[in-house]
């Protein structure tokens, strides 16, 4: 078994045992232990007639909040432009932005309306 392993086996053909390693129990608990929960993600994001950029730079330690916002913007029908960039013609909801709050995480998004026509907007 390889150190890096989370899980483990024995034996052989079908009387194989699995069980979850040390390391494995600490990668579930920091998956799975009580941080606050995530919001669903999902939003009634209406289409709008203005593009919108959202940007943001959320720290590594916050990894399943950066996670959760890449999964929300998705799901709003915003488009990857880089990993931390994204872009739609999409009104924002709200809820989202008080989710953003809600997770402390408001002070590294940024959110652009584009008013002008330039690379990034769709023809």
């Amino acid at each position: 078994m390889p150190a890096r392993s989370l899980i483990a086996y024995a034996g052989r053909g079908k009387t194989r045992m699995f069980s979850i390693t040390a390391k494995g129990k600490r990668r579930l608990r920091a998956l799975t232990g009580n941080p606050a929960a995530l919001p669903a993600g999902k939003y009634d994001a209406a289409p709008g007639g203005t593009m919108i950029i959202i940007i943001f730079d959320i720290p590594e330690k916050e990894r399943r909040k950066r996670d959760w916002m890449r999964s929300a913007l998705r799901a709003m029908g915003f488009e990857k432009v880089q990993r931390s960039v994204w872009r739609g013609a999409v009104k924002v909801p709200q809820r989202f932005i008080e989710d953003l709050r809600e997770l402390r995480i408001a002070d590294y998004v940024e959110i652009f309306s584009v008013l002008k026509k330039g690379t990034l907007a769709p023809s």
